[in-house]
């Protein structure tokens, strides 16, 4: 920015008309400047806009999933087992028992004196300890030296290697320590073979063979898979978490059954409710937004200023298309015996709801229970339809997926006003550049003109001056 701070002394006032000159040619930037505050404040308003119509899509695409209306419910209480269901379990009862637990191997060694005594012999070679088990694909090997046939060495060497077995040293008494292997995993086919080789005496003191239960080792834990007999239809499986045996049920078996017990599965009520309920609070949040967004304060008679508080998007004919479309599909009457929103007791509310906008939704949670519970197939159809272009939810999220699309070639409403909001934004970014060009161009012209015409005013001073002397001598 061209600037002039001292134009001599010829040049009295020449600063501040300068300055006064400057002010008035950078008056041409707040028109542009005041236009891009509008529109950046516009496209602030969609981003708000389009990420509350995506809460709602969200929660609309939820209700429109086959899912939400199959989940199911575990509503009885055991203590042999416990049960969760998914969407694929069917409704009904099951009696069932837990004959036996699963249990992971526990193998230890007769009594050391010491944890650190070498109990290998010194070849000054390695010897490897292998640790089979019929589940695992390889077997655990682990290098000793001479000086890793401790308890403590042997354990230790174990437990880097990270296989699918832990090992321990207890410590029972003074001079009394045992090394105890445990499988990570239960069931008979974790049952561990253990096996040295390149060491006979290491072999002697913790070799064990688990298919004929002879060697060194005692078996603390026998591996035991879990036996669950539901419906008089024994289930036998290595883990006490059985994912398998019912489409859609895991059990978590926890203790052997005293007598039988019972598994009842309902269909979810309370998960059909919530759905409903998040897709009533995303809506109602959309419209407070768009209240917001298009807020329109009144100003006194006779003034022409709009008001400063007026929402970014008010009068925004896409917004009021947006609301429009989305308000109409409400009322739209949908197949079925469950036909209209009202029969679910799901209302507009005339009056302003809980978030301060017209036309909210509102839940009556007595009719929309007994709804749930007596007629879910109803429900479901009501907001799913064909699940293609029929029931409110389907019919809805194809309606917002079409308005928030980005793709090219296919952009939704939301992407073309941002894509239009951000090309005016780049024009005026270039209006603005060229105007601050012309503007620099003619102050730097002023101050050229203007240091001339400070010269020859000096000039004009200094002769005057000279005059004046002259005149007084010639007087005297």
């Amino acid at each position: 920015m061209a600037t002039i701070s001292n134009l001599g002394i010829g040049s009295a006032g020449l600063g501040d008309l300068y300055d006064q000159l400057e002010t008035a040619e950078r008056t041409k930037l707040t028109t542009i400047t005041t236009q891009q505050s509008t529109y950046n404040a516009q496209l602030s308003a969609y981003g708000k806009l389009q990420s509350a119509m995506t809460s709602l899509q969200t929660a609309t695409a939820t209700l429109g999933k086959t899912a939400t209306w199959n989940s199911t419910a575990v509503s009885s209480t055991n203590t042999a087992f416990s049960a969760t269901t998914t969407s694929d379990a069917s409704v009904g009862s099951f009696t069932v028992n837990v004959s036996q637990v699963a249990k992971a191997q526990v193998l230890t060694t007769g009594s050391i004196a010491s944890n650190t005594e070498k109990l290998g012999d010194i070849t000054g070679a390695k010897r490897t300890i292998s640790i089979s088990q019929p589940g695992t694909e390889k077997p655990l090997e682990v290098d000793l030296t001479d000086a890793d046939t401790s308890l403590s060495g042997i354990a230790s060497a174990i437990n880097k290697a990270n296989g699918n077995v832990t090992a321990s040293i207890i410590k029972a008494n003074d001079g009394d320590y045992r090394l105890m292997l445990t499988s990570k995993t239960t069931g008979t086919e974790s049952a561990m073979t253990v096996t040295v080789t390149g060491d006979a005496k290491l072999q002697s003191a913790i070799g064990y063979d688990s298919a004929t239960g002879t060697g060194a080792l005692s078996e603390q834990t026998a591996a035991k898979n879990a036996i669950v007999v539901v419906n008089d239809v024994e289930i036998e499986r290595q883990s006490n978490t059985i994912s398998d045996a019912l489409p859609g049920v895991t059990f978590t078996v926890k203790a052997q059954s005293k007598a039988d017990e019972s598994l009842d599965i309902t269909r979810a009520t309370d998960a059909n409710k919530k759905a409903i309920t998040d897709w009533v609070s995303a809506y109602n949040s959309l419209q407070a937004t768009i209240s917001s967004l298009t807020k329109y304060v009144a100003v006194d008679k006779g003034t022409d200023a709009q008001s400063s508080s007026n929402g970014a998007l008010v009068g925004d004919g896409n917004v009021r298309g947006i609301q429009s479309q989305l308000r109409g599909m409400l009322t739209d009457i949908q197949a079925g015996s469950v036909q209209i929103m009202a029969q679910l007791g799901i209302t507009q509310d005339p009056n302003k709801g809980s978030e301060g906008t017209l036309g909210t939704l509102k839940i009556d949670s007595d009719k929309l229970n007994k709804q749930l519970s007596e007629n879910p197939a109803a429900v479901q159809a009501y907001f799913i339809g064909d699940g293609k272009a029929t029931g409110l939810a389907t019919k809805m999220n194809n309606t917002l997926t079409d308005m928030l699309n980005t793709s090219a070639g296919k952009t939704g409403v939301i992407q073309n006003a941002k894509d239009g909001i951000n090309k005016t934004l780049k024009t005026l970014g270039e209006r603005y550049d060229s105007m601050e060009a012309s503007i620099d161009a003619t102050m730097a012209r002023y101050k050229a003109q203007f240091t001339n015409l400070d010269v020859m005013m000096t000039k004009m001073t200094n002769t005057a001056s000279y005059l004046t002397q002259q005149f007084s001598k010639s007087s005297s």
